[in-house]
């Protein structure tokens, strides 16, 4: 067999590709984006909101009963909660972005009032670009890059429970950085720590690649030189140069007494009147 080049006139190649990228691209549906890979980039303290197209996708009309999302962080509200069979509405999405950094993802899950369907899913997908991370460094890990777990990032409440003649392990490292493309000019400083409880040291260091590390360390002591006895929860403010993040509030409980390492005690649990740091 023999193959023939076909040779389209210019004029006619352009009109193609003319047609071609004037045609709509497909609609995403229940999701604000294609892929993970396409998400926006929010820079952090500001709002991520999304409008994200709905569709019913079963044979038969549905009421939507209840919104449940993975994170209490997100505020939802849909235009219409009736829909009949491969109708479309939006769901708006709008989440704060403070003391967050990264790739972040919200899972909403749209019940029907017919226990007989499945629900919908809707995921929303977004990357925020921190003004200054605050990542808590593992015992015996190094400070000098942000841990690559990110259970350790974005960390601003720190839960303690150790014994009186303990002291050495109730220590804190706390790593600050800034992305290159948003870091201050002359690089990221510490212009001071406020704290006016006693229980606490607080020390800062630049670490020499635009870092900075924070150590607290428990150096209060009683008549017998252990550390006192009780709960303190206290806060403490750390003070940047950086003009969108002059401020970082650090959240500190702990509780010292001969009953640590007896009973279990839940890091995620809330004293009376302390907001949640985020999911």
């Amino acid at each position: 067999m023999r193959w023939t080049a076909v040779y389209l006139p210019m004029r006619l190649l352009t009109l193609l590709l003319l047609v071609i990228c004037a045609m709509p691209a497909a609609e995403v549906v229940n999701a604000n984006v294609a892929s993970e890979e396409l998400a926006p980039v929010i820079p952090e303290g500001k709002l991520f909101h999304a409008v994200i197209t709905v569709k019913n996708p079963h044979d038969r009309a549905i009421k939507i009963s209840k919104i449940d999302s993975t994170c209490t962080c997100a505020k939802l509200e849909i235009a219409s909660k009736f829909l009949i069979p491969g109708e479309t509405t939006t769901l708006a999405v709008d989440v704060e972005t403070n003391r967050r950094s990264g790739p972040q993802h919200v899972q909403i899950t749209l019940y029907v009032s017919d226990f007989e369907l499945e629900p919908i899913e809707v995921m929303s997908w977004w990357n925020v670009r921190p003004a200054v991370t605050v990542d808590a460094i593992e015992r015996g890990k190094s400070p000098l890059e942000r841990p690559a777990d990110n259970g350790w990032r974005d960390i601003y409440r720190y839960v303690s429970h150790e014994r009186p003649d303990e002291a050495p392990r109730l220590t804190k490292r706390i790593r600050l950085s800034s992305p290159p493309e948003d870091s201050p000019q002359g690089g990221l400083r510490v212009e001071g720590i406020d704290y006016t409880g006693k229980l606490w040291t607080f020390t800062s260091a630049d670490q020499g690649n635009g870092s900075i590390l924070i150590t607290a360390t428990a150096t209060a002591r009683d008549e017998k030189g252990l550390l006192p006895q009780g709960a303190f929860v206290e806060t403490v403010t750390v003070r940047t140069n950086h003009p969108n993040k002059l401020k970082i509030e650090l959240h500190f409980e702990a509780t010292i007494d001969y009953d640590a390492g007896r009973a279990a005690k839940d890091p995620m649990g809330m004293p009376p009147g302390m907001p949640p740091m985020g999911p």
